[in-house]
């Protein structure tokens, strides 16, 4: 139960920092970001095909459709609100995976 709590509270504040984070520019939004967190997903994808049941196929949709929102939109300021929005949808999506995975 404390390690539940715990990844709780670490989500909570990665929530609340990546956003100031992502609007400072750390580095490009491009076709190689695009292309690691396309990989980022799929390893993620891999880890809940051995977990039957999982409770984050809504999270890994969520995911998906961002990374396909970020693929399509050409403003620089829009790319970087969603690709905020993309690494918090990632983290929730391991984080949903690593529950999973305790949970057996």
């Amino acid at each position: 139960m404390m390690r539940i709590a715990f990844r709780l509270a670490a989500l909570a504040a990665f929530l609340a920092l990546a956003p100031a984070a992502m609007a400072q520019g750390n580095g490009p939004i491009d076709n190689a970001y695009e292309s690691s967190k396309a990989a980022e997903l799929e390893s993620v994808k891999l880890q809940l095909a051995t977990q039957p049941g999982s409770t984050a196929v809504q999270e890994l949709n969520e995911a998906e459709i961002t990374l396909r929102r970020l693929k399509e939109t050409k403003a620089t300021d829009q790319r970087r609100k969603i690709a905020a929005e993309l690494e918090m949808a990632i983290t929730r999506l391991k984080i949903a995976a690593g529950a999973g995975s305790m949970q057996r």
